[in-house]
């Protein structure tokens, strides 16, 4: 079992799946996979839409940041979900290439308790 706020919880996954749906805008496919993994949960989003070249990539979290037309977004979402995920012990990792996909990886620490 993870303990988590299921509010936060609910707006990491409602940001990834919507940066996902925006990476697809001629469709594509949107796989959300959940599993355990000894001591954490994984909890992966991966899209096959336009992917992100490594600079890109490199400041995908960073507070501002986004790859969105003016007024199209805040570039706040990543920073919101990376700092969600770390207030609950765990981690986000990103995988990207262009023309290929994106796949977000979240692993949460599971209570032993």
């Amino acid at each position: 079992m993870v303990h988590a706020d299921s509010d936060q919880m609910s707006q990491v996954l409602i940001n990834l799946v919507m940066n996902a749906i925006h990476a697809m805008p001629g469709g594509g496919v949107l796989k959300l996979a959940l599993a355990p993994d000894r001591d954490m949960v994984r909890l992966s989003v991966a899209d096959t839409g336009h992917g992100m070249p490594r600079d890109v990539i490199a400041k995908v979290f960073d507070p501002f940041f986004t790859t969105k037309e003016f007024g199209k977004g805040t570039g706040l979402g990543l920073t919101v979900v990376k700092g969600i995920i770390e207030e609950h012990s765990g981690t986000i990792d990103v995988e990207s290439e262009p023309e290929r996909g994106t796949t977000f990886t979240i692993c949460l620490p599971i209570d032993k308790s």
